[in-house]
């Protein structure tokens, strides 16, 4: 399952937040949060995973490292003022219904000394670059990326055998249509035809539309707008390409298109998606 894992960087800074900028309601995001504070006065309020518009309180300790998973649904609220190093990236290689399985809830990882180190080195390098506005060089990019491959090796480790065993068995279950999967999520921007899928997995159409909605749960054309939607967001929220650029670069045929998808997968038309907060 974990064979393809790497991690897609897209955001990293060492910030002060205030409760004008981070008192932030209804947040979701196709990304990961990796968050650091050394003082506490942040609180999370974490959606019920049935999303039933009940909120469970989460403080955020002083010197702990936290993920937040792409699509947990949550508040942020602070009353004053505090110091706060984040990271945003995603995950890539782990099939999704696996992945919703293993990380649908904030994550408290397991202590570890090494772990805050590095990430308290990393934050302090990262507010000196931005001080001398200076990019990121490749080593630095590398050490952000072993926080965050050494925070998930933490908390996967911390699992019992049992709690792991129903995502890989899942992971298992989509093997038929693992060639389409990662297909898919290669060659956004192509057209992507079940017959072609079909060819990648040796099934005939028919046969592979009905496989697929059962190994992943949704139809093949659901999961490419899904993946589409994600793209999308992400490129909204990370790059300055048009929407035009943004639109091509996701498989939508037009920019029309594009937002009329988009707003009904995340309620916001793409402009104003993009303007958003991404605490």
């Amino acid at each position: 399952m974990l064979d393809n894992l790497h991690i897609r960087l897209f955001q990293t800074d060492w910030v002060t937040i205030s409760p004008t900028w981070w008192n932030v309601k209804k947040l979701q995001r196709n990304y990961w949060r990796y968050y650091f504070n050394p003082i506490e006065g942040a609180v999370l309020e974490v959606e019920d995973l049935n999303h039933t518009g009940v909120f469970e309180k989460y403080p955020l300790k002083a010197r702990q490292p936290y993920f937040i998973p792409a699509g947990v649904h949550f508040n942020s609220t602070i009353q004053v003022d505090i110091p706060h190093f984040f990271i945003h990236f995603d995950v890539i290689g782990i099939p999704s219904p696996a992945m919703r399985t293993l990380f649908n809830a904030p994550i408290c990882l397991p202590r570890s000394e090494r772990l805050v180190q590095t990430t308290w080195e990393v934050a302090q390098a990262v507010h000196t670059n931005k001080q001398l506005d200076k990019e990121l060089d490749l080593y630095m990019q590398c050490q952000i990326k072993v926080v965050i491959y050494e925070g998930l090796a933490l908390y996967l480790h911390s699992l019992p055998a049992e709690q792991l065993e129903h995502p890989l068995q899942l992971a298992i279950a989509l093997k038929p249509v693992l060639p389409a999967i990662q297909y898919i999520d290669s060659n956004l921007e192509k057209p992507l035809l079940n017959r072609d899928l079909a060819q990648l997995c040796q099934m005939n159409e028919d046969y592979f539309i009905r496989r697929f909605k059962e190994c992943v749960g949704q139809s093949p054309g659901s999961y490419i707008r899904d993946q589409r939607v994600k793209h999308a967001a992400q490129g909204l929220l990370f790059t300055e390409n048009s929407l035009e650029q943004i639109a091509t670069n996701s498989g939508f045929g037009s920019r029309f298109y594009f937002a009329k998808v988009f707003k009904e997968a995340t309620g916001y038309s793409p402009a104003a998606y993009r303007k958003t907060s991404r605490v």
